[in-house]
Parts: structure tokens; sequence; C-alpha cells
């Protein structure tokens, strides 16, 4: 429940929202540019900040979707200073995204008294149509990073909504969520200079999409009837391995190359009359470079080309990269991190800091949801708080 009120704080619409927990944008049917939601299985600042180009520094929590070979590390403490056997125990993580329209909504909303008047709502959405909501929250209750192993339980919920042009008080949306454990384990050579590492989610999809009254959203009965009349249920099956090649030398060259739900990932309905939810594979390449900042750090440069299978995609939408300046350590989990990125949709930043048990993340970063080779852009944020009770 207390997810679902801090989504119904981001985003007017999401009071209709039930508990679950997952989201992912490749689909092959009924996905348009307005309902696309975040590919990933849960929130990530450090990925974000840096245009979504991370898979040649990704490590533990990160690697598990951007490239499971960084996990247990990608190289760098093996030249500096002794891994300890637990890298990590999150206890928890907990993040928040929202759009620019999302906030901008919510705004009017607490203006207006908007938030207990259903009518009042709608005529706020009214005002909005065809502005594009987004919001998410990501929960991990306790992660285990043990060696070069990862299981992390993952809640995630993520909801995309515009109103309708041309008829009042609609509103289309796509709300997902998936309740599950995320996998993964990888393998390196002694000098940590070439690593192999595969993940898997093992969960349950539930996705409501459609259109609806926004009046019938807000009213409890109602909203039970619809949702339990437009819930599908899916189990969940996607995995991804990947791979790292390390030189060491002094500015680190990295090569990656890591496919995300191999193969097209196919989720198959639990009512066996209706269609799987089908992912498409993201395969992508990535090189960087990762110098030492003195004693204190490292700065990492990055660029990579993603969904290098699908054929039909531009070029441009692509490729992505970013910058990073780690002080105080060389890892995600340093003490400071400052971040710069971009892709076919814009700038990004972001920034962390890690105090002792406790850490914070934050970002800024501009997406493309359009299908295919649509554009459509839109700002995010999201900030994310952490408790590592072994790595500090």
């Amino acid at each position: 429940m207390s997810i679902q009120k801090k989504l119904t704080l981001l985003l007017a619409m999401t009071a209709y929202a039930e508990p679950t927990a997952f989201a992912q944008t490749a689909e092959t049917t009924t996905v348009d540019s307005e309902t696309v939601l975040d590919p990933s299985p849960f929130s990530t600042c450090r990925a974000a900040g840096m245009g979504g180009a991370l898979s040649t520094i990704a490590d533990d929590l990160d690697a598990l979707y951007y490239n499971p070979a960084g996990i247990g590390g990608v190289g760098f403490e093996s030249q500096s200073q002794k891994v300890p056997p637990i890298r990590g125990i999150l206890f928890p993580y907990a993040s928040v995204s929202i759009n620019e329209n999302a906030k901008a909504v919510d705004s009017k909303f607490k203006a207006t008294g908007a938030q207990s008047d259903a009518s009042a709502g709608a005529a706020v959405m009214d005002a909005n149509t065809g502005k594009r909501q987004y919001a998410r929250a990501s929960f991990i209750p306790m992660g285990f990073l043990v060696g070069r192993t990862a299981v992390v339980p993952v809640i995630d919920h993520q909801i995309a909504a515009v109103p309708v042009a041309g008829a009042p008080g609609q509103i289309k949306m796509r709300y997902r969520t998936i309740s599950g454990v995320m996998v993964g384990s990888s393998i390196a050579d002694h000098g940590n200079r070439f690593s192999l590492g595969f993940s898997t989610l093992m969960g349950t999809i539930e996705e409501t999409a459609g259109t609806f009254a926004y009046t019938d959203m807000v009213d409890v009965e109602k909203r039970k009837e619809i949702l339990k009349a437009n819930r599908k249920t899916y189990e969940s099956s996607s995995s991804n391995v990947g791979m790292l090649f390390r030189i060491p030398k002094s500015i680190t060259p990295t090569l990656s190359v890591v496919a995300r739900n191999v193969g097209n990932s196919k989720n198959l309905a639990k009512d066996k009359s209706q269609k799987p939810l089908v992912y498409d594979e993201d395969l992508t390449a990535g090189c960087s470079i990762s110098p030492d900042v003195g004693k204190i750090g490292r700065f990492n440069m990055i660029v990579e080309s993603g969904m290098l299978t699908q054929k039909h995609m531009a070029g441009k939408k692509k490729m992505r990269g970013g910058m990073e300046l780690l002080l105080g350590g060389e890892t995600g989990k340093s003490l400071l991190g400052l971040r710069l990125g971009g892709n076919n949709a814009g700038g990004s930043a972001g920034i962390h800091l890690n105090i002792g048990l406790l850490g914070f993340e934050a970002e800024v970063h501009a997406v493309d949801v359009g299908v295919d080779n649509d554009r459509l852009i839109e700002r995010r944020a999201s900030g994310i708080v952490y408790i590592n009770v072994a790595s500090f």
C-alpha cells in the first residue's frame, strides 16, 4: 500500500494501481509510444545518468541487467586491493522515478484539491490531453552479493499513461509489475582480464493495459472490477549473458558484449489461450577507457551501441555514451560519483554519495520512448536510497 500511495502522489491516475511488480518495453503486440515502459527490471541511477551506457563498467547489482560479466567486480580491484568475499548486503534498496509531465500534473492536483475529487481530477487530466505521464517505484528488500554471485529479490512497479484526445475523462494506460528474484554469476581468469557472466529473472509479471474512464479508476469497487477483467499474468522467462575483456594498461581499455533477453524472451501467459509477452533481444557492444585519477579514484569514459540485432532500427537510436568520475574508490559504490551522458534523446547527468552504511543516488535523463524509429522524447528524474551492510 505504501508503494501505491507513492505512485499516486507522483502520477495522478495511479491510485488504481495494485501491487505486484516489473516492466519491459519491447513487445510484439499492442505496445505504442505513449505507453512504453523502461526495459530494465529495476531502476538504476548510474545507468540513466550515463545515457544508458554501462556495459563495460557495470558491477554487482547493476551488472545483473547491464552485463552479468561484471558481477563480482570488473577487474579494477585486482590491481589495487583484495576484494572481500561478501561484497554487499543490501538492506534495503528503494528507488522512485517520475517524468516531467507527471510532476506538473501532480502539482496541479495538489493546487486544485483534485486528489480527493474525482471530477476535478478528470478535468485536470483533460487539460493535459496528449501529455504522457510516467512513474516508477523499485524496491529490493534484501540483496546478497557474495563473491561472483548475486541473489536479489526485486519488486518493481511502472506505469505510463496519457489522457486521450477527443475523449474527455478517458485515459490510456499501461501498468506492469513483477515480483521475483534475479540470480546471476560470473567467472573470470586469474588476472581478472576476461570474464563471462549469466543472469536470469524468475518471477511473475502482471499487466493491465487499455483505455479507461478516470472517474472509474478512483472508485474502489469499479477499479477492482476493471483490473480483474483486464489483468494478464505471465511467468517471467528472461536471461542475460555478457562478456568483458580488459587490458591491464594505464588507461585500462575494456571491451564488452552483452545480450539482454537472449533470443527474444517469451513470457508465457498463465491463461494458455493468451499470447506470450515477448521482449526483443538487446545485443549491445561497448568499449571504454578508465584512467586512474591519481590515488583517489578513477575516470570512466564509455561508448556503446545497443539493439544490434534489430535491423529495422535506425543507427542513431542505438548509440549512447557516458563519462563518470569516481572519487574515494574505483567502483560504482565509491565515496562520490559524478556522471554525464547522452544518447539520441538528449543529455543526462547523475550523482551518488556513500556515507558509511547509507548510499544516495540521483539523476536526470532524456529518453526516447518512440517505438522502432518513431521519436517521442521525455525527461525523467529518479532517486535511490540504500543501506549496504557489507561494503563500506
